[in-house]
Order: C-alpha cells, then sequence, then structure tokens
C-alpha cells in the first residue's frame, strides 16, 4: 500500500493527463472520503434546523453547501476515473479538490470566529441602546 501511495503522489504519475486506472484500494479510500464529506453535509444541515441561533446557523448552513458541493463534486470525479475518461480522471483535480475545500473551509472558519461574535456585539449594543428610546 505504501508504494503505491508513493507512486500515485509521484509528480509524474500526479500530473499526468492520462494517468492510469485507480487501484481498487483508492477507489475504497475515495469513496469512504467523499461519502464522510457528504455525511458531514447532511449533518450540518440537520444542526442548521435544530439550532435557534440565526448566526450560527448562517455558518452551518455554509458547511452545508460546502460540504454537499464538494461530495458530488467528488463523486463526478470518481465516476470519471472509474471510467477513465482521459483529463476528467486527472490526479490534479485531486490537488484542485483539497485546495478549493480548504479554502472554503476558512471562510467559513473566519465567519463563525470573527464575524459571528461582532454582529452579536452589535447586536447587543443596539439592543442597549434601544432599550432607553421610546
Amino acid at each position: 500500500m505504501n508504494d503505491y501511495l508513493a507512486y500515485f503522489f509521484k509528480p509524474s504519475h500526479f500530473f499526468s493527463l492520462r494517468p492510469e486506472p485507480l487501484h481498487s484500494r483508492a477507489i475504497i479510500i475515495l469513496v469512504i472520503i467523499f461519502g464522510l464529506v457528504i455525511l458531514i453535509s447532511i449533518v450540518s444541515k440537520l444542526i442548521t434546523i435544530k439550532t435557534k441561533d440565526a448566526l450560527k446557523a448562517k455558518g452551518y448552513k455554509k458547511l452545508y453547501h460546502l460540504c454537499l458541493t464538494m461530495g458530488i463534486i467528488g463523486l463526478v470525479y470518481l465516476f470519471f476515473a472509474w471510467q477513465g475518461a482521459a483529463l476528467l480522471a486527472a490526479r490534479f483535480w485531486l490537488a484542485i479538490w483539497a485546495l478549493t475545500l480548504i479554502i472554503w473551509l476558512i471562510f467559513i472558519w473566519k465567519y463563525l470566529i470573527k464575524e459571528v461574535p461582532n454582529k452579536r456585539k452589535e447586536i447587543d449594543q443596539k439592543r442597549q441602546f434601544q432599550k432607553y428610546i421610546p
């Protein structure tokens, strides 16, 4: 398995436009990864429905859209890799997929960690101000 992983990530193989077919273990691993991403989207959708905080619900909704989109794109990639489509089965699409996932997660993380507390503070200040206005 380690030999296959070293071969899988070798630059000449990774950036080839006509890669060899995926190994059966690689297919299983990718199905598990993309399935987990879709499962995370389902869980985040359920959390979105259950939560009463609108700001957090918006963050979980963003996570839902991220995971559902990336899971479906991953499964489409896996289909093309399984069929052996020349350009669409290239391994560099996995790197683009992972990079997109990471960048999108950074924006969601930034929203949940920085923007939600700031908006909550603004809302509290407005409530405090409105309390004294007739």
